[in-house]
């Protein structure tokens, strides 16, 4: 398989200024007798020295999905080498490694080609010098286990005694993809880089990082959106030990509320500086506030959700195939149903941190984030500083879910070691990071579905309602787009389609959250669906099957179609791993969900047990997967295993409310997740082929939603329209 590369971003990592290897030294041992192996950096990304050692750097990134080890395996995989002597490095931001940012589930799918072709042009060099020392044709030569082969006669050359010859190799503009059939590295499950230093503690994560000279501060923020600070008293904060100053962070100052399209900037607030992290934590509880609030509409959820039920009957149709009026007409019945989902935060162990030294007109940060481009141009507007004069490390992330997308709270540590001169660290709160985040919008949503004598469906009519993360964040479009828009399912199973957008304006920030728009939608989705089917006495799955119809090719949006076979195949696949259908004891049921998002294609099933009590227990999940070819199965199996688990947290008890324009839950007492004694048993199956791999760390949380609900009405049948299941289920 031949690949051509055109775009910037493959030119821009895959080739050198001159298109030869660029040399350093260095010892690998302590020995004083040891020779210095020699470093020959082919590309950006990959380095190889003397004694055979490859060093490839993981650009994008590292927020606990994998890629600092799955996206070095391809170019590993790639390039032939021995899996034991590579070493990966975690890279900084630069501006040569385009995509470097984590979200979408788009890591794997924008780098697959990216990472193959950057081993294949190091690979060809080696084989090319190989043919030389060897007088064989390359033709007659693999790379493999860190050598190059020839084949016939069995002679091997190890990468370290190549090196010097293969700098003198031209890289090709255009190269061989190994048969996907001879992977050795991609495929098997291996341990993720970093998971030794992870276990014994001894991994740096950003709120880990230490600077000579640094100071630590925190923040507090005002409680209300959009408000501003009036004056403040900081005489008790300052006489706390170790506080060293305190200072106003007004975004006014600093450009407003945005930094640009789809970047908040910081909230308003006071920044506490001290001598440790603890001594910045007390001082903040004792300032004194008086906040500005004038300029706030103060909302409080019931309110919300009262416009949000009120803007169903005042839409904009965003998507209308054949004639829905028509087809409720003629129907010989129809259904309609009404659905509410909560507003959600990340609540991500390692909460909002970021360290900056920003000294001499030059700005070095340490940001656990996911979008480094952003955290750059946000220093480039707030400071008017050029390029050159920042440098952004990007430590290992505990966690982030769309959270560490937005780059606010690195603008916190930004201006605070500017104004004071010196390194900090800024960490927040458990409590300023749950109530100061960018939240997973909530919505309400009506559905309706015209149905013919033998009961299946001839049209469908969505209507959604809630406050739009575009106009939250300033992003263009129309602000149904993040919301509901022409690509949801069923869009292409039904002739006469419809779907809506009320659309509300609200206070509340809203942003990315893992599986966004999706995550919200399949549960309104796949309830529905599965009320279809007990209306019309048909097993959920029978009847699911039936509404999808036969394996084809499903035109959904221009020249973009749904692969109905592989979706068939993964639901009858999890009909048959789950015991569908068999017997279980009184008190239990099983609920199915299925969805495609970001390539993948997803079916689950959760059992449930439900006591006397209405307690719901979570027995199981069974879940099969069909994501092309799985890069890492160890990976991807905690991938899958997160994102479901993420789904059912959400699900039983995921919610955040307001009061007068302020979030009312503040930790984990309050904001419930579940506990390590409440985590079913979870089954995973991938479904083997060579196709290309998609993404993963979203798509498995918007099935579990509606599984677990499904099966609780199975166990009980009483229906959950409204999430979260804890407040909303009286058995």
């Amino acid at each position: 398989m031949k690949n051509t590369l055109g775009r910037r971003n493959f030119i821009k990592l895959t080739a050198s200024a001159s298109g030869a290897l660029v040399v350093g030294i260095h010892f690998q041992s302590c020995k004083t007798e040891k020779i210095p192996a020699e470093d020959f950096e082919f590309l950006p990304l990959v380095t190889i020295d003397t004694e055979g050692l490859v060093t490839l750097i993981a650009k994008n990134p590292e927020i606990g999905q994998g890629v600092k080890t799955s996206l070095p395996m391809i170019l590993a995989e790639e390039l032939g080498a021995d899996w034991k002597k590579v070493k990966v490095i975690q890279g900084d931001f630069n501006t040569l490694f385009d995509e470097q940012w984590a979200g979408g589930s788009y890591a794997i799918i924008l780098n697959w080609d990216l990472m193959r072709t950057a081993g294949a042009k190091v690979r060809f060099a080696l084989i090319a010098a190989a043919s030389q020392k060897l007088n064989v044709p390359t033709t007659e030569l693999v790379s493999k286990n860190g050598e190059v082969i020839h084949q016939s006669s069995g002679k091997s050359i190890p990468f370290g005694d190549l090196v010097e010859q293969a700098s003198k190799v031209q890289l090709p503009e255009e190269v061989e993809f190994k048969p996907i059939d001879s992977y050795d590295i991609v495929g098997q499950p291996i341990p993720q880089v970093d998971l030794d230093k992870m276990v014994s503690g001894r991994m740096e994560y950003g709120i880990d990082i230490k600077r000579p000279g640094m100071v630590y501060a925190t923040v507090r923020k005002n409680p209300v959106f959009d408000g501003g600070i009036a004056e403040f008293d900081s005489t008790e904060a300052k006489a706390v030990d170790g506080v060293i100053e305190v200072i106003e962070l007004d975004n006014k100052k600093y450009g407003g509320r945005l930094i640009g399209s789809n970047s908040p900037n910081f909230v308003n607030g006071v920044a506490v500086i001290a001598n440790s992290t603890w001594a910045a934590f007390k001082g903040a509880e004792k300032l004194k506030v008086v906040w500005d609030n004038s300029e706030s509409r103060n909302e409080n959820t019931d309110e919300i959700f009262d416009r949000f039920r009120a803007q169903l009957s005042s839409t904009s149709i965003e998507r209308e195939d054949g004639n829905f009026t028509l087809a409720k007409r003629e129907a010989a019945s129809t259904l309609e149903r009404v659905y509410e989902v909560p507003f959600l935060a990340h609540a991500t162990m390692e909460p909002m941190n970021c360290t900056v030294d920003f000294q001499n007109g030059f700005c070095e940060v340490w940001a656990p984030t996911q979008n480094p481009e952003a955290l750059q141009e946000g220093l480039i507007k707030l400071f008017d500083l050029k390029p050159e004069q920042i440098k952004i490390h990007l430590p290992r992330s505990g966690g982030a879910f769309g959270r560490r997308y937005y780059v606010d709270y690195a603008m916190d540590a930004a201006i605070v070691s500017k104004e004071i001169g010196k390194p900090v660290k800024v960490t927040w709160t458990r409590e300023e990071d749950i109530r100061h985040d960018w939240y997973r919008p909530g919505s309400v949503q009506k559905l309706s579905a015209t149905l013919d004598s033998d009961g299946m469906v001839t049209g469908w009519q969505h209507i959604l309602s809630n406050a739009s993360r575009k106009t939250s964040l300033g992003r263009e479009g129309k602000p149904a787009g993040t919301e509901i828009d022409e690509y949801e399912f069923p869009a292409g199973f039904v002739s006469n389609l419809r779907f809506e957008y009320g659309h509300v304006l609200s206070d509340v920030p809203l942003g990315q959250w893992r599986a966004v728009a999706p995550g919200a939608n399949a549960f309104p989705i796949q309830s529905f669906l599965d009320e279809l089917a007990f209306k019309n006495n048909m097993d959920p799955i029978d009847y699911f099957l039936k509404f999808i119809g036969p394996a084809r090719m499903v035109p959904v949006v221009g020249e973009y179609e749904f692969d109905n076979e592989r979706f068939i195949r993964v639901i009858e696949k999890v009909r048959e791993n789950c015991g569908w259908g068999s017997p279980l004891p009184k008190g239990q049921g099983r609920g199915f969900a299925a969805r495609k998002m970001s390539g993948s294609f997803i079916a689950e099933v959760v059992t449930v047990e439900v006591s006397q009590k209405n307690e719901v227990k979570i027995l199981s999940v069974d879940a099969v997967v069909d994501c092309g070819i799985v890069v890492n199965p160890s990976g991807a199996k905690a991938q899958v295993e997160g994102a479901i688990l993420e789904g059912l947290c959400a699900a039983m008890f995921g919610e955040i409310t307001f009061k007068d324009g302020a979030t009312e839950q503040s930790n984990f007492h309050d904001y419930r997740w579940m506990r390590i004694n409440e985590v079913p048993e979870m089954n995973i199956e991938f479904i083997k082929n060579d196709l290309p791999p998609r993404g993963l760390g979203e798509p498995p949380l918007p099935p579990a939603i509606p599984a677990l609900t499904n099966a609780i009405f199975a166990a009980t049948g009483q229906r959950i329209r409204k999430l979260p299941v804890v407040g909303n289920f009286d058995a």
